[in-house]
């Protein structure tokens, strides 16, 4: 059973949401729990897609990009247009691990915080906000 589209143009990538676009949040945590489903269609697609980025999001979906544009392509652009180095950036995200679509964060070097959902990122930016009082 899916829920809405399976793929989507984001303008920026093309995304392969397993189950669908609006999938509800209980149906994405049982479908692929430990990443080996989406590690198998990771592989396939790497090799079919030779040029291309192919990276885990969320918890049913693959993230295609061109090479070399992905959330590290798109700290170093939010650098050069904040001013703020990447030393002094963090990022949070749920998918910070080798083939994760957050990874490329921390292979260019920024802190990170791996979160597991979004009341989790709250959860973090609570704490970090805490810190900092």
């Amino acid at each position: 059973m899916t829920w809405g589209e399976r793929i989507e143009d984001r303008g920026s990538q093309i995304t392969f949401s397993a189950l669908g676009q609006q999938a509800p949040v209980s149906a994405k945590e049982l479908w692929d729990p430990d990443f080996a489903k989406r590690k198998i269609i990771q592989a396939d697609l790497r090799t079919r897609l030779p040029g291309l980025s192919i990276n885990m999001g969320g918890a049913t979906s693959i993230d295609i990009t061109r090479e070399g544009v992905d959330k590290g392509y798109g700290l170093k652009k939010l650098r050069d247009a904040s001013g703020i180095s990447l030393e002094q950036m963090m990022f949070i995200g749920d998918a910070i691990f080798p083939g994760g679509n957050d990874y490329p964060a921390k292979e260019i070097g920024l802190d990170t915080v791996r979160v597991k959902d979004p009341d989790g990122t709250l959860a973090a930016i609570a704490a970090i906000v805490a810190c900092l009082r």
